[in-house]
């Protein structure tokens, strides 16, 4: 994995490329180069995190055996050896690298060679007879890419900083990308929170000449299947950990050391199981938490790896040294962090990069399976409150409207996206207009936008139930702000993440799936229980979350780690900004200096930071106002 960055059009001086490229090195401090042609106004550089293939033969840029294409790639494939075995005949290898495979593939193929390609990755390719670039992203957004386009010229790189020590893009907030963060904490689509610089959609790849528009192609998408396929449970238990053990193997492959993150969760332990079974050696493993009660789970991260016989390592954070973290960690994204937990991530990859160069993680699995069960379970309260509002709920009225009524503020039919989106979103619509300077925004027409997004989505689903709906959206969207999050937070220390549940065959094959294979009734008599019930009584009491994945984890992991319930990453946000930060919080967003003091109500905001005066659990909104501000300040961002 590395760091890629290139211009086509007006080139800066070459110096000005390298310095670009270098503010990346975190990415790849092994190794740096760049292609540099001032007559064909293209530029390529790239740092290098050696993995496969140690020698200086893996140098990037690298060129064909021709000469006629180059390419800066970030990222790994993972069937290399075997594409490379199917080019036998056609092109003459020089190196061990998956660079050079993606260089044959693309000289035989051209972008279609991309269907071959498994794995993850971000890279470029000039075509030196054509005068053509190519630039492309893995199917699901594991890689990033960002780009922007100034006076026909095109800037691309694996981060922001990079496009922004050109000096080409005015440092401005972008309005939309502003309220996509407060609603989700990441920005939707191909907008970032800078003006004008955009993020290489996931399944997309641009083709461009100089001087010309680019184009910007799809070439795989999420699939939306109406008619599951049902082979039967022993069918696809098989199927399932069979993919899933022939990936984490292709996912341990490199020249170089590798571990796991072991929370003691289900996803995560049934990955470094898998993996024991796969290694020769004990799995090195590595965990995470604070010391206040609650907010670890090593007693779960140490039974795993007792029972796995992992090398296993623990690491404890407290809040004297988490926001100087936390603003160290937003120099690394560009961005606000999206969960609080990316600064224990940032901690946890510095302190494991003394012991390895390549890290599993267990992202992917709670969107695919079926992970979150309150969230995905609420579509079956959106069914009934449907069902009492036409006077068809065949139950105990009373009862269930009493229950819901502890989740929900209204019990109005309202569309399962609206729904979807109320139970997602951080600050809904009125807290959002309450807090926003309406002399700024014009929040409504800049919402729709926001919801119109979704509503492209969801126009493909209209077949699908409202839990089918919901775990589509999350695939679709959420995961990307997850993946992000991890290579942003892993790269940060020179360490490469990898995700073994993101793989797209995977994904594709458990797509296809019928509900049942995901969540489920515990039995008959559950669902019978459960009929007058919301959604958050139901959850992992009466039905089971991520049904495929605990059935096939009872050859693996412990019954007890098997039965847990899901915990988020826990961090004491609430704690803290009611206690010791609450000063903090307030000195930064309400001094005359602030830089996002023009975005905000000045009554609402502090409303909102006097959290120490109430019982409310403000803990998280705060804890992105403070994000916002300190990235304000950091990048010198304008409104």
């Amino acid at each position: 994995m590395c760091g890629i960055i290139g211009v086509l059009g007006n080139i800066p001086e070459k110096n000005k490329v390298i310095c670009a490229r270098d503010k990346m090195e975190h990415r790849g401090p092994d190794d740096a180069g760049i292609f540099y042609d001032k007559d064909d106004e293209i530029t390529l550089g790239h740092r290098r995190l050696s993995i496969i293939d140690l020698s200086s033969a893996g140098k990037q840029p690298f060129f064909s055996n021709s000469g006629r294409y180059v390419i800066s790639f970030n990222g790994e494939i993972y069937n290399y050896l075997q594409l490379k075995k199917d080019l036998a005949g056609f092109y003459d290898f020089k190196t061990n690298t998956d660079t050079e495979v993606i260089l044959a593939m693309y000289e035989k193929y051209g972008e279609n060679c991309l269907k071959y390609l498994q794995g993850m990755f971000a890279f470029a390719i000039w075509d030196r007879k054509e005068k053509k670039l190519f630039v492309t992203r893995d199917r699901l957004g594991i890689k990033p890419l960002y780009y922007t386009i100034v006076k026909n010229n095109f800037y691309f790189a694996s981060e922001i900083k990079g496009i922004l020590s050109f000096d080409v893009v005015p440092k401005k907030l972008n309005k939309q990308g502003f309220l996509d963060y407060l609603s989700y904490r990441y920005v939707l689509g191909k907008y970032t929170m800078f003006k004008n610089i955009y993020s290489l959609l996931p399944g997309h790849y641009i083709l461009l000449k100089c001087g010309e528009e680019p184009k910007v192609k799809k070439y795989w998408d999420l699939p939306v299947i109406e008619k599951k396929q049902d082979p039967g449970e022993e069918v696809v238990l098989k199927k399932v950990e069979d993919l899933l053990l022939k990936t984490v193997e292709s996912h341990m492959m490199g020249d170089v050391p590798v571990g796991a993150y072991l929370s003691g969760g289900l996803d995560s332990s049934l990955l470094v199981a898998m993996m024991a079974r796969i290694s020769k050696k004990p799995i090195k493993t590595f965990s995470i938490g604070f010391k206040e009660e609650g907010y670890n789970e090593f007693k779960y991260a140490r039974r795993v790896a007792k029972s796995i016989k992992t090398d296993h390592r623990e690491i404890v954070l407290n809040d004297n040294n988490y926001f100087d973290i936390l603003s160290e960690a937003i120099s690394y994204k560009d961005l606000p962090l999206s969960v609080p937990n990316e600064v224990p991530v940032h901690v946890l990859s510095k302190k494991l990069k003394k012991h390895i160069s390549v890290v599993l993680s267990g992202e992917g699995a709670d969107e695919l399976f079926g992970g979150y069960g309150r969230l995905f379970k609420s579509g079956y309260d959106i069914e009934r409150i449907r069902l009492l509002n036409k006077d068809l709920f065949d139950g105990d009225r009373d009862e269930l409207i009493k229950n819901l009524e502890k989740r929900y503020d209204s019990l109005e039919s309202v569309s399962d996206l609206d729904h979807f989106l109320n139970q997602y979103t951080y600050y809904e619509f009125s807290k959002k207009k309450a807090l926003i300077n309406s002399d700024y925004f014009n929040l409504q027409s800049l919402d729709l936008k926001n919801k119109n997004y979704f509503k492209a989505i969801n126009s493909k689903l209209s077949s699908f139930d409202p839990t089918d709906k919901f775990l589509y959206l999350m695939q679709k969207v959420h995961l990307v702000g997850l993946l992000h999050r991890l290579d942003s937070m892993t790269m940060s220390s020179s360490v490469e993440g990898r995700v073994p549940f993101v793989d797209h065959r995977l994904v594709e094959f458990v797509s296809s799936l019928p509900l049942k294979y995901k969540i489920r009734w515990q039995s008959k008599q559950n669902k019978l229980k459960a009929k007058t019930l919301n959604s958050d009584q139901i959850s992992e009491i009466h039905d089971i979350t991520k049904y495929i994945l605990r059935k096939i984890s009872k050859k693996y992991i412990p019954k007890d780690i098997i039965e847990r319930k899901k915990v988020g990453f826990p961090v004491p946000l609430n704690s803290w900004f009611k206690g010791s930060k609450n000063k903090m919080a307030k000195d930064l967003l309400l001094s005359k200096h602030a830089r996002s003091k023009g975005l905000y109500n000045k009554k609402s905001l502090e409303d909102i930071l006097n959290c120490d005066k109430s019982s409310s659990d403000k803990g998280i909104n705060i804890w992105m106002l403070v994000n916002i501000e300190m990235w304000m300040n950091k990048y010198n961002i304008e409104i």
